[in-house]
């Protein structure tokens, strides 16, 4: 897909598509609202399928307020469709961050520290 951050790729875990968004630094956000058109357009080509989201944090050390509020927000929008989201990150800060957002969303975040920690 066209985003430089996050970067957005299908991928395989278990014989299951997911959708991988690997993240830098800081996520800004007009980066956000890109990523968010092309997560959409990502879930329109796979129908009514649940689709298993992973976002991989582990460069992430910041990003902006309303960077958050529009993936939030997206992940309101899109929740029917999203199967499980599991979030790579050793920061603190960033799993806190990801909890809130899937309380607000009524979707749960399995926040982990290490990729070998997904199971599907």
């Amino acid at each position: 897909m066209n985003n430089e951050n996050p970067r957005i790729e299908w991928s395989q875990e278990s014989g299951k598509d997911c959708l991988r968004f690997v993240f830098e630094e800081k996520l800004t956000a007009k980066e956000a609202e890109d990523a968010i058109g092309e997560w959409r357009k990502a879930f329109l080509s796979k129908g009514d399928k649940s689709i298993i989201l992973i976002w991989d944090c582990r460069k992430m050390k910041r990003y902006d307020n309303d960077a958050k509020a529009k993936w939030t927000e997206a992940m309101k929008d899109m929740r029917s469709q999203i199967d499980s989201i599991w979030l790579i990150s050793a920061s603190a800060i960033i799993r806190l961050a990801a909890s809130a957002m899937g309380m607000v969303s009524s979707l749960d975040i399995k926040a982990i520290r290490s990729e070998s920690q997904i199971v599907i």
